[in-house]
């Protein structure tokens, strides 16, 4: 599946107001990447109850160890992706998805509430883990996906309505002054399109965001009249900013991350990469990297995984390979 492609379609279809078409495309990305993860987390689940035990420990020690390099495999294997450039995928047709909901009047009428408050929530969590390789795990705490035989069942939302509402409004202020600022936007024009200008969230919502908001029926009319607030203006070119340059932003930075050659990288990118590899940031002394070497060390050591199956043995010895070359370097950057 080219999910690329699949989402360009989507994307100018949406420009064209034709909403419901562009809806359903970005709703097929959406479904095969949760595909992707129900198969991911279902075949760690399964690896560790046959070979570890069915205690909910040893579930989440396999997991929490190689959710990314499986990830990284299966997205590959699926998408041509890799697990950050998935994530921004499932990011990008999440929001357009609830985008289109927001204009068509049908999507509107038909899609239950509850749906759209768990995907806005979804898409919050989303951004705010944006940098983390285990984003899998903070979106299966919000859906699960029921997988059977490779194909995606149903979606369960995990979370009671009322919990739902809370933390969305938990979130508006975190989101208003993020780089997605305007999911509080389209937030609104949903709520509104939906009649629950009366509602706790718009109310809520309506006094976190404040003047920079109009309602907008549909997403081309203009918000930017002379004599108007600069907010309007900002407004009024969040999607072209959504789709384009932070989507290319993202591109490029998956890119580099995913064909780096430590032949021809600058020290910038070497240093840039290693340290994400170790998980550092910020200024860093020897005796930290050496105890962030040691622990990464111990955990993905080949001989902890030598009875679980080749295939873990090979990812353990690929990633303990990754580490070592990213310590040695280190060490010869900060002299010890």
């Amino acid at each position: 599946m080219n999910v690329l492609k699949m989402r360009g379609a989507a994307n100018l279809l949406f420009d064209q107001g034709k909403y419901d078409d562009a809806y359903y495309l970005y709703e097929e990305i959406n479904n095969q990447i949760w595909t992707a993860i129900g198969c991911i987390q279902s075949g760690i689940t399964n690896f560790a109850r046959n070979f570890l035990g069915s205690g909910y420990k040893s579930v989440y020690e396999l997991n929490k160890a190689f959710i990314d390099q499986t990830s990284n495999t299966i997205f590959n294997k699926w998408f041509n992706l890799d697990s950050d450039q998935t994530l921004n995928e499932l990011v990008f047709t999440t929001s357009g998805a609830l985008q289109c909901i927001c204009y068509s009047q049908n999507l509107t009428a038909t899609i239950l509430p509850n749906v759209v408050y768990n995907e806005f929530l979804l898409l919050q969590t989303l951004v705010f883990n944006m940098d983390k390789d285990d984003w899998i795990n903070y979106a299966v705490k919000i859906i699960v996906p029921v997988v059977e035989e490779n194909q995606l069942k149903k979606k369960v939302y995990l979370i009671p309505e009322d919990s739902v509402k809370k933390r969305l409004m938990e979130n508006f202020g975190k989101i208003k002054v993020s780089d997605w600022f305007s999911i509080n936007f389209y937030f609104l024009d949903y709520l509104t399109v939906a009649g629950k200008e009366n509602s706790e969230l718009y109310l809520y919502l309506h006094k976190v965001v404040g003047s920079a908001y109009k309602h907008k029926a549909n997403h081309k009319k203009s918000y930017g009249k002379r004599g108007e607030k600069k907010e309007y203006k900002e407004y009024e070119s969040y999607e072209r900013y959504e789709k384009y340059e932070r989507y290319e932003r993202y591109e490029k930075q998956a890119k580099t991350i995913n064909e780096f050659d430590p032949v021809t990288a600058t020290e910038f990118e070497k240093s840039k990469y290693y340290g994400k590899m170790l998980g550092l940031s910020g200024k860093v002394t020897p005796s930290h990297i050496r105890k962030v070497y040691l622990n990464l060390i111990a955990q993905y050591h080949p001989d902890k995984v030598a009875s679980l199956g080749i295939e873990l043995v090979n990812l353990a010895e690929k990633k303990t390979k990754e580490i070592n070359s990213a310590y040695e370097w280190l060490k010869k950057k900060h002299n010890f």
